[in-house]
């Protein structure tokens, strides 16, 4: 029995210990309204909600796939990395030399071939082409084909270990579900703001109204006021707690991953069938404004600061496309 109150005991001291539910109530709160430490409740009332999301992003984090290792080497062996960019050389200046890593580099001091990970977001487009297909024996032209499209290649969360960059990423994913609370706290504000603005409009216009023009304005009047009133109760600091509690203990309706199988050819043309082409996984990040990210792990070794030379020889390649 002493054993059994040992574990427990040593549990809950273990639980108790760890910092991360207390730094993620005082990240929520910052983000969303300093003052609430002092409307009372703080930081008890915030924990369940936080802890739970908490919890969610983390596994998110987890999901992610990856660390892909990125090199010269693994674009000729790795097709997801062939499928994701055109060539050795857009993933050389897309990444290891964008401007996120450069400001990577010149805060951490990195040498070079140093390990480095990182976020990597990207849209996917299918957009349709035409394109030569044997059928049979025949050759045919102007067979209409789906091309699949990666673009607008980015780096987040850039860290020195795998592990990092995964703790970057839970409160990266923890920061946009605070964001939908700070915007639905946003738009309060702004509905508050028109109404009082209306109010004043409509008391100015009363004032200077002749008689039959009065009744109407203070009829708008009379209707709006409980609307102001409603507006002005819904920023009062003791409700804040409820918008975080709608976000944060439903985080999966703000910020969820997807799974998708693509089967794609040399071309990255989509095909029905992957026995004579490649499957292609990806994980998609779906946010708060419903736009979809497929995202993965990267690694890759740290290739220093970009020369002026290079800088200047990828602006020249570019302009001459």
């Amino acid at each position: 029995m002493g054993r059994i109150w040992q574990l427990l005991f040593n549990g809950r001291r273990r639980e108790a210990s760890d910092p991360a539910p207390d730094a993620a109530v005082a990240r929520a709160i910052d983000a969303i309204e300093p003052r609430l430490r002092f409307a009372g409740g703080y930081p008890q009332r915030y924990r369940a909600a936080v802890s739970h999301a908490l919890g969610y992003v983390r596994r998110l984090a987890e999901r992610v796939p990856g660390p892909v290792t990125i090199n010269r080497e693994a674009y000729v062996k790795d097709p997801f990395i062939r499928a994701i960019f055109a060539s050795p050389d857009e993933f050389q200046h897309a990444l290891c030399l964008s401007r996120a890593m450069q400001a990577y580099v010149h805060e951490h001091g990195c040498h070079l071939g140093t390990p480095v990970y990182a976020l990597l977001g990207m849209r996917r487009q299918e957009k349709g082409t035409f394109g030569t297909e044997l059928v049979g024996e025949v050759l045919r032209h102007d067979v209409p084909q789906t091309s699949v499209v990666f673009s607008d290649h980015t780096l987040t969360n850039i860290a020195p270990s795998e592990a990092q960059a995964r703790e970057l990423l839970t409160w990266s994913f923890l920061d946009s579900l605070l964001a939908e609370v700070r915007d639905r706290i946003a738009a309060l504000r702004e509905e508050k703001t028109y109404l009082e603005q209306k109010r004043s409009e409509l008391a100015a216009r009363l004032h200077s109204a002749d008689a039959a023009s009065r009744v109407r304005l203070q009829a708008e009047l009379d209707a709006l006021l409980p609307r102001l009133q409603e507006a002005t109760a819904a920023l009062d600091l003791r409700r804040y707690a409820d918008y975080l509690d709608a976000v944060l203990l439903r985080p999966e309706a703000y910020l969820r991953l997807e799974d998708y199988a693509v089967c794609l050819d040399d071309m990255n043309i989509k095909r029905a069938s992957c026995a004579t082409t490649r499957e292609i996984r990806l994980t998609d990040l779906l946010g708060r404004d419903r736009r979809r990210w497929s995202i993965a792990l990267l690694h890759c070794q740290q290739p220093g600061a970009a020369s002026i030379g290079e800088n200047l020889d990828y602006a020249t390649r570019w302009l001459n496309i």
